[in-house]
């Protein structure tokens, strides 16, 4: 008799397989997708994100000109998001989107190749990229890092098929996906380089240096064309993370590489070191973070062991290992030396998502060395750990920790009168996300920056040093008598400014109601002449105490009507306060 097994293929055993295979990538991909997606218009837009939506709603000619001369970044993105927010609307949701497609695309590639090999390796790392709470958070922020993970994520698996002589195709698949990346951010060039060098770990010899060094050619040219076109963009990368060199004060640059690594699970580190990047951290148990890393350890820990006898997804060549190592280890070193040499330019949780690919690569490969139920639980736990950083932008856990603060801010400012006829001063970083909500609410105003150069680059900041005092009271001055023609006597200036450490303490011990009222020697440098030159020590009321969504300082937006301000004759002379300071992000 002729089993049921022998006469009808779908019940064999291969097919068994197949179908268990397909179940764990659709509800890997279905975690992944939810993580992503849900609620992704919950938490309101923070300085960055908003930035994104404003330059892309320029004109092309205008935004490109902003990203030459004052941005540090190459217009792929800014395209991409452009092309987007036309036809989605620019909602928080719709901001956010390219990233999340992008981070939900990188996880379906390694499940591909997992549905294609049955490598386990493949799956795991997939499971990981999906759920781990770096790339989840980045999927759900509306800047580039995740679309620089999807493509460096192509590149390395390019590179290594050419290498290891897996796919006659993934040269042109390098270069097309190499253009891409440089023209999304110049961090590009350094896993193209590193790519460059791993030519010795090929196999065989059928890859011809020539070849190889055309694949990466092609896209370092054109990377190097725009940057011959927007020659400033390297030296305005090092001056708009200019307040990562205070990070870097207190710790040595030869531990970044192993930051990033700890950001990445994240572990290792107290939170305390992690909250440049998961802020909800800040006051977290450290059980957490430290659990996770031991976890992380155990799985690179577990690249030395032997695969399974007769397991072909555990007979890969030890070489691969290498070139993952590689991609992950060598950009961060780049990236230290670069910065000992210049200026501090490593960014922890940022510059490194260039190496986050491959390091998702490597716990792929040491989960899959696990038991099955050893992985299936290190898995789980960051799963967890996910939600649990990142609930607030769910709309669970705390709802303190979630952004929201500049949209309540642009909805107090017009509670409280801001109107047509008003004008409003921006410091560095207030304006992206305030009038970005201020827009969506269809109030009106003037808008003008001070210092001057906060308007060049509206998400950026700059120190600013006491020895300026000259420079900042004449750009004060030079805005009042500026306004004065064109503010009307019935209509008022608001002025949004740090409160410095030489305030009040009760200005600073707690959030104080609205009334409360601040001088400028309250104020943090160079805003505290601002405000010095239309009240100079007179009190004026806060309309609102706040801080700002993921920027340092307690805050205050301040209302002086044009009929208040105070004769110049009756300034009196400026008095620096001992030990002030500027603002920092």
């Amino acid at each position: 008799m002729t089993s049921s097994a022998q006469t009808n293929p779908s019940l064999s055993p291969a097919a068994g397989v197949r179908t268990g295979a397909a179940v764990a990538a659709a509800a890997v991909m279905a975690v992944a997708l939810a993580l992503r997606f849900l609620a992704l218009g919950h938490e309101g837009l923070w300085c960055d994100e908003a930035y994104t939506a404003q330059l892309a709603a320029r004109p092309l000619g205008d935004m490109l000109t902003t990203l030459i001369r004052f941005d540090d970044a190459p217009p792929l993105f800014y395209l991409l998001v452009k092309l987007q927010l036309a036809l989605t609307g620019n909602s928080e949701a719709a901001v956010r989107l390219i990233p999340a497609l992008a981070g939900a695309g990188a996880v379906s590639i390694l499940l591909v190749r997992w549905m294609r090999s049955a490598r386990r390796a493949d799956f795991w790392a997939a499971a990981f990229l999906g759920t781990a709470v770096y790339g989840v958070f980045y999927a759900r922020q509306g800047r580039s890092y995740t679309l620089v993970m999807l493509l460096a994520l192509g590149v390395i698996l390019c590179s290594q098929a050419l290498l290891r002589r897996r796919s006659p195709r993934a040269g042109p698949g390098l270069a097309v996906l190499g253009t891409l990346l440089c023209l999304t951010h110049h961090l590009g060039a350094v896993l193209l380089f590193i790519s460059l060098i791993l030519w010795p770990l090929r196999r065989g010899r059928d890859l011809s240096l020539p070849r190889w060094l055309l694949w990466h050619a092609l896209p370092l040219a054109i990377w190097a064309a725009w940057l011959v076109f927007s020659a400033s963009q390297l030296r305005v990368h090092a001056e708009l993370n200019s307040w990562m060199g205070a990070y870097w004060e207190g710790r040595s640059l030869l531990l970044a590489p192993l930051l990033s690594l700890g950001i990445f699970v994240p572990g290792v580190l107290p939170p305390s070191w992690l909250a440049v990047t998961f802020p909800v951290l800040r006051e977290a148990s450290p059980l957490w973070p430290i659990l996770s890393g031991i976890a992380a350890v155990i799985c690179l820990g577990a690249l030395g062991l032997r695969g399974r006898r007769g397991s072909a997804s555990e007979s890969e060549d030890g070489k691969d290992v290498w070139i993952e190592a590689a991609f992950a280890l060598l950009p961060l070193v780049a990236l230290t030396i670069a910065s000992l040499l210049t200026t501090p330019v490593y960014v922890l949780g940022r510059t490194d998502a260039i190496a986050y690919p491959a390091f998702a690569l490597l716990i792929g490969r040491g989960l899959a060395r696990l038991p099955r139920a050893g992985a299936a639980v290190a898995w789980l736990f960051w799963t967890v750990l996910t939600l649990a950083v990142l609930a607030p932008s769910f709309g669970a856990g705390d709802a303190q920790r979630a952004k929201g603060a500049d949209r309540q801010l642009a909805l107090d400012l017009r509670t409280e009168g801001l109107t047509s006829g008003d004008w409003l001063v921006h410091t560095y970083l207030t304006a992206p996300s305030l009038e970005y909500y201020l827009e969506r609410l269809g109030t009106q105003h003037g808008v003008v920056y001070f210092p001057e150069d906060a308007g060049r680059n509206p998400a950026a900041v700059q120190t600013a040093a006491l020895d300026s005092l000259p420079v900042y009271l004449r750009q004060a001055f030079t805005l009042r008598s500026y306004l004065e023609s064109r503010l009307p006597e019935r209509h008022s200036l608001w002025v949004l400014a740090v409160l410095g450490p030489q305030a009040r303490p009760d200005l600073l011990r707690a959030v104080p109601p609205p009334g409360t009222v601040v001088t400028s020697s309250d104020l943090a440098y160079p805003m505290s002449l601002l405000v010095y030159a239309f009240r100079g020590t007179e009190p004026v009321p806060g309309v609102r105490f706040y801080r700002q969504d993921w920027v340092g300082g307690n805050r205050v937006a301040v209302r002086i009507p044009r009929r208040k301000w105070v004769p110049l004759k009756d300034l009196p002379p400026v008095q620096p306060a001992a030990g002030a300071e500027g603002q920092s992000r």
